[in-house]
């Protein structure tokens, strides 16, 4: 399944569609057969013209665009009579370039159907060139909302600039990927961004920043808070770059004691997922016995043996049928998990968790 197939996998090609700024890469173009409404900053004639100087965009993909947006909520931009109408609402990193998140989502919230669906697919920082930036919060977005945030602030402008790393010359890697970040603007062109507030025009930036469970916390409580009616439907983790976020209309009610054990059982898994950076930190960059260095080699370890008992989970899930456990494709499953680990280094403990763990449930079944 290619990633089109698994954001749109719920949807069929006579469902109503609004996606938006597709640019030079639909999800779901209109060209493939799918029912497809585009909302984007400007015509298709004026973005052939933006992307034809582009070397390697192909600007044949450029679809018709349907709505033009330039300004204010998003909504605004479809005539009023088309709000509610659209099945799925299609974002593909679109969310983190928005002056106003809340806006952003609300208008979204507007378009689709009571059923609908809302499809994003957002930069991870901890596998893209954010890496070095700090996660986004409720008070940011808060913030932005009740300011009518319309223009990137001069702190986006200098963070999103002056901390953009790239690997290899890539804006996005995988999660393993230990090959040394390279800070990809010298520090001399600092005061250069701080103007870039105070132009007139839109000047665009990475505004938003987030891992999984930080997004979720952010819905979390701006729906408690009533600024949205949306929860998460599910949340996936890509091999590189991004994650993807399914959500759909009507936040379930949530007693004040859950809402705190909630709020702060995703406050930790955001350290959690924070903390798998440190897997990409090359080996030398602190001396091999200081205690920092040993201290860093036991936070890696411990994430590798929870990552190895998560795949010893997911192994069982999938083996497990109405007849019980298939023991033959649980035994594949775990070795095909045993090839893709390093035998050297702290990566090198999921060996023995996948073992351990496979034997214990082995054990714990009949033949």
């Amino acid at each position: 399944m290619d990633r089109a197939q698994r954001l749109l996998r719920s949807l069929t090609k006579d469902a109503r569609l609004v996606e938006v700024g597709p640019s030079f890469n639909p999800l779901a173009p209109k060209r493939d057969g799918w029912n497809t409404f585009v909302i984007d900053h400007a015509s298709r004639e004026d973005l052939v013209a933006k992307y034809s100087a582009h070397h390697g965009v192909d600007t044949s993909r450029i679809e018709e665009v349907d709505f033009i947006w330039q300004g204010g909520s998003l909504a605004d931009a479809v005539p009023a009579a088309q709000h509610g109408t659209f099945d799925a609402f299609i974002a593909s990193h679109v969310i983190e370039h928005t002056t106003d998140v809340v806006t952003f989502l609300k208008a979204a919230e507007t378009l689709i159907r009571p059923d609908g669906v809302i499809i994003l697919a957002v930069p991870d920082k901890r596998k893209c060139f954010d890496f070095y930036r700090h996660p986004s919060t409720t008070g940011d977005a808060l913030a932005a909302f009740l300011e009518k945030r319309a223009r990137h602030d001069t702190r986006t402008h200098f963070e999103s600039v002056m901390r953009t790393v790239h690997k290899g010359g890539a804006p996005g890697w995988h999660a393993d990927d230990t090959r040394e970040g390279v800070i990809a603007i010298p520090f001399d062109k600092a005061h250069e961004q701080l103007a870039l507030a105070a132009r007139p025009e839109y000047v665009d930036a990475h505004n938003w920043i987030f891992v999984p469970s930080s997004f979720r916390l952010m819905l979390l409580e701006l729906g408690t808070m009533g600024y949205l009616d949306l929860r998460v439907e599910e949340i996936a983790e890509a091999e590189a770059t991004e994650f993807y976020a399914w959500l759909r209309k009507g936040l379930a009610p949530i007693d004040a004691a859950a809402l705190q054990g909630a709020r702060k059982h995703l406050m930790d898994l955001t350290i959690v997922e924070l903390s798998q950076q440190l897997r990409q930190l090359p080996g030398g960059l602190l001396g091999e016995d200081s205690p920092e260095a040993k201290f860093l080699d036991r936070i890696r370890e411990a994430d590798f043996r929870a990552e190895a008992t998560q795949v010893v989970l997911a192994a069982v899930l999938a083996s497990t049928g109405w007849r019980g456990l298939d023991r033959r494709k649980f035994r594949r499953l775990i070795a095909e998990a045993s090839r893709s680990v390093p035998v050297s280094g702290p990566a090198a403990v999921q060996h023995l968790v996948l073992l351990d763990g496979a034997r214990k449930v082995l054990g714990s079944t009949a033949d």
